[in-house]
């Protein structure tokens, strides 16, 4: 049986259109599928080893050129997905600069909101 381990609920970031690349390579990882203060989840065709830590930038599908946040995270697992060659990645924050944990925040917020507003 799965233990959940995770201090704080992740919320389905899909609605945010965010994709995750690699820092150091350029090299789309997937798209954003979940994500907390804490850590994130991410569906694609590359990934990560689990354990290592990987610089990974979070762009919109509206401006892939463009960075919307920066971050630090160590890869907690990697498994692979239905469609062959996909995998799914979850990892941990591990570093980011403050005006870019504003931008997570904001981020968090507003999927919070759109959580609250699907529910009513």
């Amino acid at each position: 049986m799965n233990e959940e381990r995770r201090r704080e609920s992740r919320l389905d970031a899909l609605p945010l259109n965010l994709f995750a690349y690699d820092n150091l390579s350029n090299r789309l990882l997937g798209t954003l599928v979940n994500l907390s203060s804490r850590g994130l989840m991410i569906l694609g065709s590359a990934h990560g080893e689990p354990g290592g830590v990987m610089q990974i930038d979070l762009r919109s599908g509206d401006r892939p050129d463009r960075p919307l946040l920066s971050l630090g995270l160590k890869v907690s697992w990697v498994s692979p997905a239905n469609t062959a060659g996909s995998y799914w990645m979850g990892g941990r924050i591990i570093g980011i600069e403050p005006e870019h944990a504003k931008v997570l925040s904001g981020l968090l917020g507003q999927l919070r909101q759109e959580a609250s507003a699907s529910q009513t």
